[in-house]
């Protein structure tokens, strides 16, 4: 039978090599999220935006607050029953990924490495992103209505900053841009309505963060 000093040794060791220290970084009603999986955000979330690495208290807290809602949204897709997409639909946004951001598939694993993540744990991020904004389009997109008047309200609201942007000479018409008004209002609206859901979730919930995992 391992000592438990033995067992500690034998924990540390491992976590030396891999440099993952799975403690809890925060709990969330009855479930966990470990510090293990905080960092693996933050380097799967650098690695998509072309960012460099950052474990600073601050990029561990929003990290940490994006899996919060993550949990939130798992739940509701699992009470809601959304049909999630398929493992096979990752693929083409994979290939997207290695084509646009990498010259050669050398590069591409030689970014995997840097960042310390595999390819299994990308896939897996972009299946959630892909779930993500098919439950968006389901839960929030469908239900929202743009009348004309909003449309018009915001071109004659914006149209000093279009002109701006569109620069002198340039003719500025609402038929032009009433498709890129709508969409742009659309996702306003869900952003507000996706906001204020994941607020009132959060005050439902119990949150706590252990100051450990986010030195």
């Amino acid at each position: 039978m391992i000592g438990r000093l033995t067992l500690a040794l034998l924990l540390a060791s491992a976590a030396g090599r891999s440099e993952i220290i799975d403690r809890v970084a925060v709990t969330v009603g009855n479930k966990v999220i470990t510090e293990s999986q905080m960092l693996r955000e933050l380097r799967l979330a650098a690695f998509l935006n072309g960012d460099p690495l950052d474990f600073s208290v601050s990029a561990r807290r929003k990290g940490a607050d994006r899996l919060i809602e993550q949990m939130f949204i798992r739940n509701e897709i699992e009470v809601g029953a959304y049909a999630p997409p398929s493992a096979t639909e990752v693929e083409p946004i994979l290939r997207q990924v290695k084509t646009q951001r990498f010259h050669t598939p050398e590069e591409y694993h030689a970014a995997l490495e840097k960042y310390r993540i595999t390819e299994e744990e990308l896939k897996t991020y972009l299946l959630w992103q892909l779930t993500l904004l098919r439950f968006i389009d389901v839960r929030f997109r469908a239900g929202i209505q743009v009348s004309e008047q909003d449309i018009r309200q915001y071109f004659n609201k914006e149209l000093p900053q279009l002109g701006k942007k569109a620069g002198p000479g340039a003719k500025i018409s609402l038929d032009a841009l009433r498709d890129k008004i709508q969409e742009s209002l659309i996702d306003e609206r869900i952003d507000r309505q996706i906001d204020d859901w994941l607020n009132q979730v959060r005050k439902r919930t119990r949150i706590d963060y252990y100051p450990e995992a986010f030195q």
